[in-house]
């Protein structure tokens, strides 16, 4: 289905509903007789299936993304195997370089860090970064008691579409 088909169903509904206005009224009606006049049956078929393939598609894509980084996962497991055997023989043989045709090993000093996990609840002001974001539920609830916010209205959701294929 592409756009083209799609604007010439809109079409041929809409030449429908402006030759025949009692469809207009009558939704069983209507779907009635836009099933037997129209391809409309056919191209919703088919639009469910290219959003099933869609989904299988990306379904797959997920699982074999999911398998990546579980690859990519045991992987950085194996690099810092690595590095903490090549530390501990470092260690062992009290040497802080080593160069060798493939690379050179040498231990580097870093900055200090934090030991244990900071509790913000209890630091000061000073040392805890504070997020400022809008509670969106208490806005609307604002906005429902009449509250005039700049900026900031109430509006319908837009219908969304919803197939069942199970």
């Amino acid at each position: 289905m592409n756009e083209k088909e799609a604007d010439m169903l809109r079409a041929e509904i809409e030449r429908l509903i402006h030759d025949y206005p009692e469809i207009a009224e009558d939704e069983v009606l209507r779907a009635d007789m836009l099933d037997g006049e129209t391809a409309l049956s056919d191209v919703l078929t088919d639009l469910i299936r290219m959003g099933e393939d869609a989904k299988a598609m990306r379904d797959a894509a997920k699982s074999r993304q999911d398998d990546l980084k579980a690859r990519a996962q045991r992987f950085d497991r194996r690099v810092e195997f690595t590095r903490a055997l090549m530390l501990a023989i470092l260690d062992a043989a009290d040497l802080r370089k080593v160069e060798l045709p493939e690379g050179t090993v040498f231990l580097r000093n870093n900055p200090q860090q934090i030991v244990g996990e900071p509790d913000p609840t209890t630091l000061p002001d000073d040392l805890v970064k504070v997020e400022r974001k809008a509670d969106k539920t208490k806005i609307k609830d604002a906005l429902k008691a009449g509250r005039e916010l700049p900026g900031l209205a109430l509006s319908n959701s837009p219908p969304s579409v919803v197939v069942t294929v199970k």
